[in-house]
């Protein structure tokens, strides 16, 4: 039935993340398919003027977001070249659970990169060595939902009523908030099991950091080769402030007369690891330019604090547990690998012969595809119940198509305008075709230049995104999500 709820959802998907509720209320926290995937799936890209081109700069790449985008693109630098960019994000996440909608914002504010690119003096071609700092992606998000639920209560997921009990159910949460006894069989007796108002708030923050060191070199006559190496650093943090109430006094004969309970669930993860990437491209002065670039897997190295705390609250003034919340934690230890991710661009350079008093001095065309094959990320060292998780993700997860599409028009003056399309298809097997799931994520962008004398550019862009998403509540609810996420940009860059 809840298969047919919503066009998009897909048995395998549906699955999915109703076995992660599921094994998230036994063992409290594990890792899943999601948690590879997040550190995975790239951002919205770094750069002012990459942005503001819809990111399709793998065939431009001629400044010091080369080292993010496509390493080669340094060798055009016959300057140098310091910069640095924010960002400024605002994202709003509009709920729908059980026939309520919520809206919930969130901002952040961060350094988008600072760099530094160097030519070298060679004695044919060009030598460049770049190095700094990107932000790779940002998690800062949040989401909030509520509503009556007459069906289940999340009460189940923890001592499911009639079910064996396990041989530790004493110390679990269900017991300690007075939810369940044993019968004379070691089964659970769990009475409240549905008709009651689940809410929710939910937020994520975090993020993470590159520190790259790149270098191009001329190979031949307009044909350079370039690398970067690059350690990522960073963090994750969920909170989940879960509650439900008996307002419909369902539940009002002792010792199962609930008012409320309450659940927090919290994860904090250290992040590092370690990337590169290698780079071609070949250019036409003032023409064409062909890239070609390959990112290598990353290995994500993640420790994990996880814990939950609740309580219960009756009719009759008990609270349970009665000195102090129901407390559980725990910590754990594993490393993701991330796909191979193969990136080709191209762009081309129109120089215009239109009259003057249209200020139109070149027009700069550009296009990027990347492809990523999401079935061969895997979990590695770690415990044997996460390691299962990478024969499920061939089962979950396909090869994805990422295109970008980018302009800049220069003008006379010394301004550029620039404007541009991102498509980032949805890497679950069921989510439905290319440019025809609600679950791919789209995203528009502009931007606008001005050279300030000789050597100073001051850059802008604005980025639109809009995607949509699920995940469960409990067994039987989805949550269905519709985001909206707004960047604003701004960077200086010195040429020396």
């Amino acid at each position: 039935m809840l298969v047919n709820a919503h066009q998009g959802i897909t048995m395998k998907r549906l699955w999915a993340t109703v076995l992660l509720c599921a094994l998230a209320a036994g063992q409290m926290r594990a890792q899943f398919p999601e948690d590879a995937l997040r550190l995975a799936q790239p951002g919205m890209g770094v750069g002012v003027r990459a942005l503001g081109m819809g990111g399709a700069y793998t065939g431009v790449a001629n400044d010091f977001s080369a080292v993010y985008w496509n390493p080669a693109g340094l060798g055009q630098m016959t300057t140098g070249e310091f910069s640095g960019g924010f960002r400024y994000l605002h994202q709003t996440t509009t709920s729908s659970f059980l026939g309520n909608s919520e809206d919930y914002s969130s901002s952040a504010t961060d350094l988008n990169s600072i760099g530094l690119a160097i030519p070298t003096p060679v004695r044919q071609g060009a030598f460049v060595i770049g190095f700094g700092f990107t932000r790779q992606a940002n998690f800062a998000s949040g989401l909030s939902y509520g509503g009556f639920n007459p069906a289940y209560s999340a009460i189940q997921n923890y001592a499911p009523n009639g079910q064996p009990a396990g041989a530790d159910w004493e110390y679990g949460l269900a017991n300690a908030l007075g939810f369940t006894e044993l019968d004379n069989q070691g089964r659970y007796i769990t009475p409240i099991d549905d008709s009651l108002d689940q809410s929710a708030v939910v937020t994520e923050d975090g993020g993470l950091n590159n520190w790259s060191l790149a270098a191009a070199i001329d190979i031949a006559r307009n044909l350079s080769l370039g690398g970067t190496l690059t350690y990522v650093a960073g963090s994750y943090g969920y909170e989940r402030k879960y509650e439900e109430q008996d307002n419909a006094h369902i539940y009002e004969q002792m010792p199962d007369d609930l008012k409320h309970w309450t659940l927090t669930q919290t994860v904090h993860g250290d992040i590092s690891g370690i990337t590169g990437k290698m780079g071609l491209l070949y250019r036409i002065p003032d023409l064409f330019r062909l890239g070609i670039a390959v990112k290598f897997p990353t290995r994500y190295y993640v420790k994990e604090d996880f814990g939950e705390r609740a309580e219960s609250f009756f009719d009759n003034g008990d609270i349970l547990p009665p000195e102090s919340p129901y407390q559980s934690t725990g910590y754990g230890e594993y490393d993701v690998v991330t796909p191979w991710v193969l990136s080709a661009g191209m762009s081309l350079i129109l120089l215009t012969d239109m009259p003057s008093w249209l200020l139109i001095h070149d027009i700069v065309v550009s296009g990027d595809v990347d492809l990523t094959d999401w079935t061969t990320m895997r979990f590695d060292d770690a415990t044997p119940d996460v390691m299962a998780w990478n024969s499920e993700m061939n089962a979950i997860f396909r090869p994805t198509m990422n295109l970008r599409l980018g302009a800049e028009v220069g003008l006379f003056a010394p301004f550029r305008v620039r404007a541009g399309i991102q498509y980032v298809q949805s890497p679950y097997k069921d989510d439905g075709p290319m440019f025809d799931s609600p679950y791919d994520r789209w995203a528009v962008t502009a931007g606008f230049g001005v050279l300030l004398g000789s050597s100073v550019m001051l850059d802008l862009a604005y980025v639109h995104g809009w995607w949509e998403n699920f995940r469960e509540n409990d067994v039987t609810s989805i949550v269905y999500e519709s985001t909206n996420v707004n960047n604003g940009l701004l960077s200086i860059s010195y040429r020396f």
